[in-house]
């Protein structure tokens, strides 16, 4: 581990308030996984042998339980939410059947607390099941080799692949995940299982599969994701509108498109489901509407456009379900792009509500595509004046909807 990376102080502080407490209590999962890699966590999870209630108890009106599946607490602190889970052991079958003729595989209730050992080897790849103790000089507990399998850059499930893959479909979108943001390899195993099972991720309800493209695309490796899980045929499953053109000869200006947005997601860039979801369906959309264009050429306006996008939208996106209001921002982002291009009616577009996440889909496109500069200079000037008034806006920011 880096010795110049330091832990968050509101997890240390929840830490040590737990342990004063009496309860057994650890840094868990990937804040310990980054730490060893040299990397700064962007989350920090917390597990405990306090259960959701006492967590409850010990931190009043600041923790909130969340939850029924998998109960977990949510502290806040600041701007910060820290995420408290409970040591949980391996459920039995009749533990876990939540439905009727269930086969008591598939977990739909994950409640049943046990000890840090047992926890461990509960959790999906041994990456993801090493603790940290703050208090002990960041001592690291590994039961499951998890710190080899690091260094060896290895995605390894604990316990058969088949099994904990039918458990919990969306584990092999996580192991996808591990291989785009670090480089690591799949087990030989992992990556058998997952082409055979890939179809089952289907299982999982729509809401819970769409928040976790939306989180992904939220991520900066997000290009590469894509990319892993076409690669081992689980992209089908997902979004298969997106997998359609990696199969094509677009593939490499599309995946550059999403790297385009990956590097400004490093850099800090806005966060919005309008430019993450316009990105992914631009070129599907692009497609609908003018059958013969090449990547970017955009499209003629005509009588009724804004329902043909709308409908495009949604064919790409199915079978899962968006907002009214998250699908008019995503047609208005992607019919913003034809003035861009035209270069006519700038006061109209820069007054636009979408226009600063239009114009970050512009500026992906012309990047990505190597556009000339006189296609994007003489809008500079209008995005910049728009941040500024945004900034004038918010002279007091609070946490914001990405919606």
């Amino acid at each position: 581990m880096t010795k110049d990376l330091k832990l968050d102080k509101g997890a240390f502080s929840i830490i040590r308030t737990l342990q004063e407490a009496g309860h057994t209590t650890y840094l868990v999962g990937g804040a310990v996984r980054d730490f060893l890699l040299g990397i700064e966590p962007k989350d920090y999870d917390i597990s405990t042998t306090a259960t959701p209630e006492e967590v409850k108890k010990i931190f009043g009106r600041s923790a909130r339980i969340i939850g029924r599946r998998f109960r977990i607490v949510h502290i806040y602190r600041s701007r910060n939410i820290y995420e408290i889970s409970t040591f949980r052991r391996t459920p039995t079958e009749e533990e876990r059947k939540g439905r009727i003729d269930d086969d008591g595989l598939l977990v739909w209730r994950d409640n049943e607390w046990g000890t840090p050992e047992e926890d461990a080897f509960r959790r999906d790849f041994s990456a993801n099941a090493l603790f940290m103790d703050p208090l002990d000089d960041n001592k690291i507990i590994d039961y499951c080799g998890g710190i080899n399998d690091i260094k060896d850059g290895i995605v390894r499930c604990l316990g058969e692949p088949e099994v904990r893959f039918s458990e919990d479909p969306v584990r092999m979108l996580r192991a996808m995940k591990l291989v785009a943001q670090y480089d690591f390899s799949l087990d030989e195993n992992v990556e058998k299982a997952i082409k055979e099972l890939s179809s089952s991720i289907n299982m999982v309800s729509q809401r819970r599969l769409f928040e976790e493209i939306l989180k992904l695309t939220y991520k900066p490796y997000c290009s590469a994701t894509l990319k892993a899980c076409h690669d081992v045929g689980l992209l089908g499953h997902l979004l298969p509108e997106v997998d359609a053109i990696l199969k094509t000869e677009e593939a490499e200006k599309f995946l550059a498109l999403i790297a385009d947005r990956d590097f400004k997601v490093s850099r800090g860039c806005s966060l919005s489901r309008a430019y993450s979801l316009a990105l992914l369906c631009y070129r599907y959309v692009e497609k609908e509407l003018n059958p013969e264009s090449e990547f970017g050429e955009c499209w003629d306006t005509f009588d009724g456009i804004d329902l043909k996008v709308r409908e495009a939208v949604d064919r790409f996106l199915a079978p899962y379900h968006i907002t009214r209001l998250v699908s008019a921002r995503v047609r208005d982002v992607l019919l913003l792009q034809r003035r861009f291009r035209m270069m006519k009616g700038r006061n109209k577009t820069r007054r636009h509500p979408e226009f600063h996440y239009a114009w970050l889909l512009f500026n992906s496109l012309a990047d990505s595509l190597e556009w000339s500069n006189e296609m994007i200079d003489p809008w500079k000037s209008d995005e910049g004046l728009r941040n500024r008034r945004s900034r004038k806006k918010n002279n007091n920011p609070r946490k914001k909807s990405d919606a």
